[in-house]
């Protein structure tokens, strides 16, 4: 058994995975595909990997969709989109080939339909667009275009990642065919020096731009315009990971109205690994995006996931101090949900341990500062092997009066941990326990901390297949 591999979350079989890439449903199913190397489990080589599920949990793995055409001067099929369309699938993708075809100053944006969702085939069109569309604009690091139609709307619109002078940049086309694109402009400048992988979701007359920074994923919400957002609202944090828990994310829309999102869960085993591994990257979970009304963004997990709770502990009105409280449970995959009366603002930390062996010697502990107004996934002793990485995530803990209720959920799966405070705060991370026994959880406080109630779920596998 592979100890490490999460059960309840998406993996390949072997061999490497990044980025999630064009979600979709099709006849009732619906779609993923993931950049992968089919050859190693270290990233190079990359296709699209593809998957289907008829609810987000369970998986039925499927073949390669995208291939590299090798012919063409095309090493790296990089991310992209689906767009379902008058009976057929498209692809939207970034085709990169090696000297002229470099990632950086050298990229093109291809295409790929399917008329079943199993058969693709590259049309001799390709590519699609060239960096020329952008006349005397020099853009690089041009990728990862997303695709979408508003419901109101006659036109199609893709945003697609770069760098323009030192900055990173969503920049947005628009077309009324799917297969001849205009240029529209500049739709965000980042102060990053990077803007990979931007997606949209629209709410009525606002919309929200998340995009991947080389660091935590970050959004930008406001009125809706074809040229840009007007009227900011807000600025945030999706998830606090970045690349040690959650990157790369993408979404899409269903009928009913619910807005997805999904992100990748890199490793972070760190050289040296002493147990070796034969698939590397997972997928987040998938999640519920909403807009509140302040422009900010709830995020949390999707209902569906609730389906594999097992058996349950339950505790009420414990009061949390200096001396550990053990909750007697023991497990490596699980849910933890907690409702927290907020200490007064002058004071209180609350430490959530998981993954914690008896002696104490390895944990992982998920750490609420009220008086900082912080909340972290402490790393520093998950682990006894030397490289595996152990910096802190750290993230802004939603504001709250004192007394009122904080509702802290935690996913535990192997070595995956997410965690969502009040659907407005997200944090994940990996980590690789050492030892057999590193199964605990338990509660501390400085001073006193209330938990009104605490629910601990054991986790079912989903089927993986």
């Amino acid at each position: 058994m592979d100890r490490y591999r999460p059960r309840y979350h998406f993996t390949p079989f072997r061999n490497w995975m990044n980025d999630p890439n064009g979600p979709f449903v099709w006849n009732g199913e619906y779609h993923l595909f993931y950049q992968h190397n089919p050859s190693g489990t270290e990233w190079g080589d990359i296709h699209w990997g593809h998957a289907k599920s008829g609810d987000l949990v369970n998986w039925s793995r499927l073949p390669v969709a995208l291939a590299p055409s090798r012919e063409l001067g095309e090493l790296h099929c990089y991310s992209g989109c689906a767009v379902p369309s008058g009976g057929e699938i498209t692809l939207f993708y970034t085709s990169v080939g090696e000297g002229e075809r470099n990632a950086s100053t050298g990229a093109q944006q291809w295409t790929a339909a399917s008329r079943d969702g199993q058969a693709w085939r590259k049309p001799s069109a390709n590519p699609l667009l060239t960096e020329e569309i952008h006349g005397g604009l020099r853009i690089t690091e041009w990728r990862d275009p997303y695709v979408w139609k508003d419901p109101d709307g006659d036109e199609w619109h893709m945003l697609l990642g770069g760098t323009l002078e030192g900055r990173g940049c969503a920049l947005i086309y628009h077309s009324a065919d799917l297969g001849h694109w205009r240029f529209g402009g500049i739709y965000h400048r980042s102060e990053a020096a990077l803007c990979e992988c931007p997606h949209l979701f629209r709410f009525g007359d606002r919309a929200v731009l998340l995009y991947s920074p080389n660091g935590p994923v970050q959004y930008v919400s406001g009125l809706w315009g074809a040229g840009g957002l007007t009227e900011e609202l807000a600025r945030g944090t999706v998830d606090y990971g970045g690349w040690e828990g959650f990157y790369a994310s993408t979404g899409f829309l269903e009928k009913g109205g619910r807005r997805i999102l999904l992100g990748w869960m890199p490793e972070g085993r760190g050289d040296g690994f002493p147990v070796p591994l034969e698939w590397t990257g997972a997928l987040a979970l998938p999640r519920l995006v909403d807009l509140k009304a302040d422009g900010t963004l709830s995020v949390a997990p999707i209902h569906e996931i609730e389906t594999l709770r097992g058996e349950r502990a339950s505790f009420a009105n414990v009061i949390v101090g200096p001396s550990p409280f053990d909750t007697g449970v023991r497990s490596s995959s699980f849910e933890c949900a907690l409702e927290i009366e907020r200490p007064a603002a002058s004071g209180g930390e609350l430490a959530v341990s998981v993954l914690a062996s008896p002696c104490g010697t390895e944990r992982t502990e998920v750490r609420l500062d009220f008086a900082a107004g912080t909340i972290a996934i402490d790393r520093s002793l998950s682990s006894l092997f030397p490289s595996v990485h152990k910096t802190s995530v750290i993230g802004k803990l939603p504001e709250g009066e004192a007394g009122a209720t904080l509702k802290l959920r935690v996913f535990v799966d192997r070595s995956a941990i997410e965690c969502f405070a009040d659907d407005a705060a997200c944090l994940t991370a990996r980590v690789y326990p050492s030892l057999d026994d590193s199964l605990g959880i338990r509660l501390r406080a400085g001073g006193e901390v209330r938990i009104s109630g605490m629910d601990i779920w054991e986790m079912r596998a989903a089927e993986i297949q």
